[in-house]
Order: C-alpha cells, then sequence, then structure tokens
C-alpha cells in the first residue's frame, strides 16, 4: 500500500499543502489524480509518494484521521519535468502564492489540475492494406484496388460504403485503426521557406558578443527597423546547432503570428506556437510536441516560459520593456524573473531586446550589470521617419475642436494619393468614452466596478472594459429618469467613423481587442493590410508593436499625451515607448517615413525625445526623476492589495496591515493605504512600499500573507505584488 501525498486544485492559502491519500500501486509523482474532497470528487497534483508496510486501519489509528482512496490515476507520465516542479516551489515562495497556482500557470488549459472536461489526443479513421487476395464482390474489388494502389486512406475519403470496407476487414485484406493527428495552428498559412541568414556586420558582431559575454543576460538597444529579428534568428540558429532549445517571447498575442512566420520560415517543424487564442487541442497537442522534443523552439507570449523544453540554451524576450510581460492576478510574476530561474539551471543565456528598454533595465546594462549591444541605424542604412508635433492647443485656439489636426489630416491626403498605407493609433477602445446626464451630470457606472460604462457603437451597448458586464444603450438616466443624455470622449469606433466620412474612398482596417477578440482574427486583418486590402490600419497600443509593412509611410498619433495624464510613476515612460514603438512602423520599406504626433504637452521631455527618437535624452531625465522620487531602479517596490466584499472590512484591515508594517519595519517607505476601489463587486485597498532589503519585507508580509489567508478575517484575501508595473 502507498501513502499519497496530493495538492487538491482550489488555489487558496488555507488549502496550500499535502492532503494524504492511499493508493493500492505506485504512483508517479508529478501527475495529476482524482481524488475525494469534502464530499466532492476534485482534481489534485501528487506532490509525494511512500510505501507503507501498515494496514490502512493501523495507518489510521497512528494518525489519528480516516484515509480516502485515491480514485483514478489521470496521467500515464508526469506533466512537468523536475526543473519546472522545483521553478513551481520557487516562484511559491517569490510570489507568496499557493503552489497549486504556480502549477496551473505552468500548463495549458486542458492540462491544469483542476475539475472540468478533459480534452486528449485526436485521431482520424484510417484504412490500409494488410494482405492480398481476391474480395467477394465487385465493389469490394474496386474498393480494394483503389487501397492497393493508394496504400493507406482516411476512412471518410473512400467513395465506398462503411459496409464495403467492413466486409474487407473481415476477410482480412485491410486493417481500420485509429491514427492520431496533430492540430496545426499554423495550417493554412502560405510559408515562404527561407534558409539563408544573411547579417550585416554589426548583426554579426552582435551575435558574436551576445555567444562570447560572460554575462547571463545581454540587452540589444536597437533602434526600430534596425534588424535585431535576424540576430535573434542567427543566435537560434546557433542553439540548435549545439542540440539546444529555444524560447522565443514576445509580448502580446497580436505580435505573435509575425514572429511565427518569421520563424517558421526558417526553422519548418522545430517551432511550436504557445498562446491563449489556441484552440484547447491546439494547446493540448503543441505541448505534446514540445514535450516529446519534436519542437525545439518555442514561440510565445507570456505563458511560453513555462515551455516544458529540455536542455533550454536560450530564452529571448522582444519588446523586453512591454507591460505585458507582467503577470498582474495570481501568480503575479515577472517573466524576466521566470527567465532568469530557468536560465540559472540551464546554464542558458537571456537576450532582451528593444528600441526603449525599461529603464531598469538599461540602467543595469550601463553599470555593466547586463551586457549592453547598441544597434542605432536602420538596416541598410535607411533612415529612420521624419516626426513632427501638432500642438492641439493650437489647433483648438484657431476654432478646429476635432481630434484629427488640419495638418493631418492633410498628411493622410497625400499619403492614400501616392496609394501609399498610414497607421493611426488612439489609444482607447470603443466608440466614445461614457454617457453622460446633462441633467443630473452623472456618468452611467458599472455597477460591479468604479468605472464608467464604455459606449460601444457596432453593437449599440456599454460595455465595462474590466469585468465585460454590458447593458443595451438607454434612452434615459438610470439615475434620474432624464433622456438628455449625451455622448462624452472619443474611441476607435468614433475615429473610424470620422475617417470614413472624411476619406470615403479608402478602406479601414480598425484593429483593436474588439476586433480581434475572436481566433485568427488579427491574422486576417494583419493579412489583408500587407496585401494592401486596406489603406488606413486605425487601432490602439496592439498596432504599436513588433507589425512590418513595408508600404506604411505615415503614422498617426491621436492623444499623444493621454498615457501621461495617469498617477503612475510609469506614466513619462510609457508614452515614450509607445510613441517611439509606434512611429517605429513608419518608413520600413523603401520609402522615407513620417510620424504625425498631436498632443498639448508638446514640451515634455517624454514627447520631445520620442520626436527625436532619443532614448538616451529620454533616459537622462527620467532616471533623474527615479532617483529623487526614489522609484525603481532606486529601490525596490512591493503592492500589498487587501480584497473583500465588504468595503468597511477592506479599510479596517488595510488599516491595521499599514500599521503593522510601519511597526515592524525599518528603512522602508510605506504609502497607503489608497482609498477605495470597486471592480467585479469585490473592494480593493493598495498600500505601496518602497524598499531596499528584501528579506525582512519577505519576513513581515509572509506573516500577513499566512495569518489573513488561512484564517479568512472579515472575509478578506490579502495579496502581494512584487515590483508591480502599475502604482495606481
Amino acid at each position: 500500500m502507498f501513502k499519497v501525498e496530493v495538492l487538491i486544485e482550489h488555489p487558496v492559502q488555507a488549502l496550500d499543502r499535502g492532503f494524504s491519500y492511499l493508493s493500492k500501486k505506485p504512483i508517479l509523482t508529478g501527475i495529476r489524480v482524482q481524488v475525494p474532497f469534502n464530499h466532492r470528487q476534485v482534481v489534485g497534483y501528487v506532490l509525494s509518494v511512500e510505501e507503507v508496510d501498515l494496514t490502512q486501519k493501523e495507518l489510521e489509528e497512528r494518525d489519528g484521521f480516516k484515509y480516502s482512496y485515491i480514485y483514478s490515476v489521470i496521467d500515464e507520465a508526469p506533466l512537468l519535468n523536475n526543473e519546472l516542479i522545483t521553478l513551481a516551489h520557487r516562484m511559491s515562495k517569490m510570489t507568496l502564492c499557493p503552489l497549486i497556482a504556480c502549477f496551473q500557470a505552468m500548463l495549458p488549459g486542458t492540462l491544469k489540475p483542476s475539475t472540468h472536461k478533459m480534452v486528449g489526443i485526436k485521431t482520424i479513421t484510417c484504412v490500409r492494406v494488410i494482405n492480398t487476395g481476391t474480395p467477394k464482390t465487385t465493389k469490394q474489388q474496386e474498393a480494394f484496388r483503389l487501397l492497393v494502389e493508394k496504400g493507406e486512406m482516411f476512412l471518410k475519403d473512400i467513395p465506398y460504403s462503411r459496409s464495403v470496407i467492413t466486409s474487407l476487414e473481415k476477410q482480412g485484406l485491410v486493417e481500420v485503426y485509429n491514427k492520431e493527428v496533430q492540430r496545426d495552428p499554423y495550417a493554412g498559412n502560405n510559408l515562404k521557406i527561407n534558409n539563408k541568414i544573411t547579417l550585416t556586420p554589426l548583426q554579426k558582431s552582435v551575435v558574436e558578443g551576445v555567444l562570447e559575454t560572460s554575462q547571463m543576460i545581454s540587452l540589444i538597444h536597437g533602434v526600430t527597423g534596425s534588424g535585431k529579428t535576424e540576430v535573434y534568428i542567427a543566435l537560434t540558429k546557433k542553439m540548435l546547432e549545439e542540440n539546444k532549445t529555444v524560447l522565443m517571447l514576445v509580448p502580446e498575442i497580436s505580435l505573435t503570428p509575425m514572429m511565427e512566420r518569421v520563424f517558421k520560415e526558417r526553422f519548418h517543424d522545430e517551432v511550436a506556437i504557445i498562446h491563449s487564442r489556441l484552440s484547447q487541442g491546439e494547446k493540448y497537442d503543441e505541448y505534446r510536441r514540445i514535450k516529446k522534443g519534436e519542437a525545439r523552439i518555442v514561440v510565445g507570449a507570456r505563458s511560453a516560459i513555462f515551455a516544458p523544453v529540455e536542455n533550454l540554451g536560450l530564452i529571448i524576450m522582444d519588446e523586453e520593456h512591454d507591460m505585458s510581460y507582467k503577470q498582474d492576478n495570481t501568480p503575479r510574476y515577472h517573466t524576466l524573473s521566470i527567465a532568469k530561474m530557468r536560465a540559472e539551471k540551464n546554464h542558458a543565456k537571456i537576450v532582451l531586446g528593444s528600441a526603449t528598454p525599461s529603464v531598469e533595465t538599461y540602467a543595469r546594462a550601463k553599470k555593466g550589470i547586463y551586457s549592453l549591444f547598441e544597434m542605432k541605424q536602420r538596416i541598410n542604412g535607411k533612415p529612420l521617419p521624419y516626426c513632427e508635433v501638432v500642438d492641439m492647443g493650437n489647433e483648438s485656439r484657431q476654432g478646429n475642436y476635432s481630434l484629427m489636426s488640419r495638418r493631418m489630416k492633410q498628411r493622410l491626403q497625400e499619403t492614400l494619393d501616392k496609394k501609399e498605407q498610414a497607421m493611426i493609433l488612439l489609444n482607447k477602445r470603443g466608440y466614445a468614452s461614457f454617457i453622460k446626464c446633462e441633467s443630473c451630470n452623472e456618468p452611467i457606472r458599472c455597477p460591479h466596478c468604479d468605472v464608467t460604462l464604455t459606449y460601444h457603437k457596432a453593437e449599440n451597448r456599454l460595455k465595462c472594459h474590466l469585468c465585460e458586464y454590458f447593458i443595451p444603450t438607454p434612452r434615459t438616466c438610470p439615475n434620474c429618469g432624464s433622456t438628455h443624455l449625451k455622448k462624452i470622449g472619443y474611441g476607435t469606433q468614433k475615429i473610424e467613423e470620422e475617417l470614413e466620412k472624411q476619406y470615403p474612398e479608402a478602406h479601414i482596417i480598425r484593429f483593436d481587442f474588439d476586433t480581434t477578440r475572436n481566433k485568427n482574427t488579427h491574422l486576417k486583418l494583419l493579412k489583408d493590410f500587407e496585401e494592401h486590402k486596406a489603406d488606413i490600419m486605425l487601432g490602439t497600443q496592439m498596432i504599436a508593436k513588433g507589425l512590418d509593412f513595408s508600404n506604411v509611410t505615415f503614422v498617426g498619433v491621436l492623444m499623444a499625451d493621454l498615457s501621461l495624464m495617469v498617477p503612475d510613476f510609469r506614466a513619462s515612460e510609457r508614452t515614450f515607448q509607445l510613441l517611439c514603438q509606434v512611429a517605429g512602423r513608419s518608413g520600413r520599406g523603401e520609402k522615407q517615413g513620417t510620424v504625425m504626433i498631436q498632443t498639448f504637452n508638446p514640451e515634455h521631455y517624454a514627447i520631445k525625445a520620442a520626436v527625436k527618437q532619443d532614448y538616451d535624452a529620454f533616459f537622462k531625465e527620467e532616471i533623474a526623476f527615479r532617483k529623487k522620487a526614489k522609484y525603481p531602479p532606486y529601490c525596490h517596490l512591493v503592492s500589498v492589495i487587501v480584497q473583500s466584499r465588504t468595503p468597511k472590512n477592506v479599510h479596517s484591515i488595510a488599516l491595521d496591515i499599514s500599521q503593522y508594517l510601519r511597526d515592524h519595519l525599518e528603512k522602508v517607505r510605506i504609502i497607503g493605504p489608497q482609498s477605495t476601489f470597486k471592480m467585479q463587486d469585490i473592494y480593493r485597498e493598495r498600500i505601496l512600499i518602497k524598499y531596499i532589503e528584501s528579506k525582512p519585507i519577505y519576513e513581515q508580509l509572509s506573516i500577513i500573507d499566512d495569518y489573513y489567508n488561512r484564517t479568512r478575517k472579515g472575509g478578506v484575501i490579502v495579496a502581494c505584488d512584487f515590483n508591480p508595473y502599475s502604482t495606481y
């Protein structure tokens, strides 16, 4: 008999331990099992197995509780290798979250330790000839001749009835069997096979430098269009020659198709894809391909960092500065932190690539903690786009209250007249920001979150972008009953409508979360724009990074300073990065590119530096601000998030925690708790801590985390977010 410790599927601190069960047969650690728990059947993850010589009764008398037997074993082999199991334990301690949450983050949805419908191997029924002979009937003879000619056929493709095939099978002439079918997420895409890698002298020196440096982490700081992707390709080729594996990470799903295609064209079936837009079956098959070693390169978004590759040699993080590399819900990890742990274990290298690296990353590179490689010129000497600023304050004073300046309208028309393409960035979704009552002056709010509902004209409804709650657009104010409702602000749908009126002959693609939420719609939109089936691409931040269209010669940015208004210490950095990234979409082909930035703050250092594409000038200003205000890289941050369905409990316990931290921590600055915020009917308060030494912080936060999350005092949950990317 075997005693088995099982971690059950519920990611809460009170259950974050092994529960003891019995098994008559030995079980491997790391597999999923179905077990009885609290009068229900749940899925768990085997932590350890111990053979015991005692009977069940003797064991129960010794341990003082009754044992139950495991119902069933789900997996034939462990889902995670030893490296990932160890990593999950380290993640749990690093993020102060339940261990099961780390296991769940590492696995595709179909394999997570949880109770839900399982997805398995997809098969197709096939028929093949296994013997010679003469079938009895004419139809059987015809079918048999066809099978002899083809050797093997799918049953569904054989133009004869199932009874004919069954007769041949009974006569011992053919075999009917099931064959595994790979669900290929890239099926149907036309690839231009390109095995040639030609590097410029600068690219070659960067590749050699990355391979030769003794530093684990290298930063490639290359302007947009400098050829960083070719460097990634060359480094990957070198890893494959050494029989090592590669993780190629991009920050957003919308960028994955471009990188997928580049890597697929070079490395073919060696490439597997991992991101959330794949079907559950595709995720399952890609995961199995990686685990079996059939794919040595994994291209994907944040979750691809957990791909079960063996002999890892290289991790590449393109657009390393992007916020998407930070996970905002449990487990709250940064992809680079996980990459470092995996690289240390495998003696692998990490390459960070960006035209606008994060201030913390660049500071470490300048200090020599990371190796720094600069690529300051576009490939083949192509010039950076010409950039001009439009002061929208002047436009308003001259009577133009449109979101587009007269100069931008003119530039856009000139671009269309030359049969060239344009991209317009608006950092918002929806049609108008919100609907406001002119009688009571109240906006229409989400009942579940502390935000206004966004108007979406196409669906004629108001939607919450936090919890997805929506209602049909009301005709009367829900607060006072007035019919005097006014739409306030702009969104991508409204700009699309204005562009259609201004340029009726132009074909416009709107590329935002709403138009790309369905599977493969983003692929189709990108393909249509690449093939010039549209003249203007209008989008949100999704269009700012990684896209490469040779015929785009004009990029316009609307409301460029919107992100400066956010009460966050990274606001200037994000604004600079966004403007530089979207500007880099212009002039990537043979023609000179132009960029126009509309702003009410033309003198802000982030905007002035972005206009000149001058990262050094921006970094000089920003690092001085960070030093003065004591923000990263001059300190570490942790957010303590207190959550409950009762606002009174949240505020009371947040005050208790902040006072406890002030009493027990030295040489730290504690800010807050900040005012209560509601999201999805859960009230939240945040306490921000600035600190230098990590050990005392972890010790005290572990005490708080353990106490509140195990006792659930006041129905409150406490979460810790180390080095958050957002502080508001």
